[in-house]
């Protein structure tokens, strides 16, 4: 089984670097960033990628047009968003436009991981390092 691609969106650096270094230790997937929307989209349209996990709010585009635009690109991708909005309604329309689940900043990474393993597990691509 090749491993799953896991594009990991958000314009603060030190986010992004805490999510992948948690989630690599414990998974065994291909990890890749982008700093922002444009460049999410951009690897969607170039790369497969089966999931994302993306911050809603971004300068440049934002995380729910990303939302729109990647499962236009990708239908099958998983979208996880990791986002400090606290807000049901932010959640609703994320999950309606096709994001797969919803967590809430500030990281918890270990809520996060779990989410992020049953993506993967429903995909059938959970590959446990540990």
């Amino acid at each position: 089984m090749t491993k799953p691609v896991i594009l990991v969106v958000d314009d603060e650096k030190d986010a992004r670097s805490t999510i992948i270094n948690f989630l690599d230790q414990r998974y065994d997937c291909d990890f890749k960033e982008a700093n922002d929307g444009d460049e999410a989209v951009a690897f969607v349209k170039d790369k497969p990628c089966d999931v994302m996990l993306l911050d809603i709010k971004m300068p440049k585009k934002s995380g729910m047009t990303v939302v729109k635009e990647a499962k236009e690109i990708n239908p099958e991708i998983d979208i996880l968003i990791i986002s400090a909005w606290v807000s049901e309604d932010v959640a609703e329309e994320a999950m309606k436009l096709g994001a797969t689940d919803y967590a809430i900043k500030p990281l918890d990474l270990k809520a996060i991981s779990l989410k992020f393993e049953n993506i993967l597990k429903k995909r059938g691509q959970c590959i446990s390092k540990i």
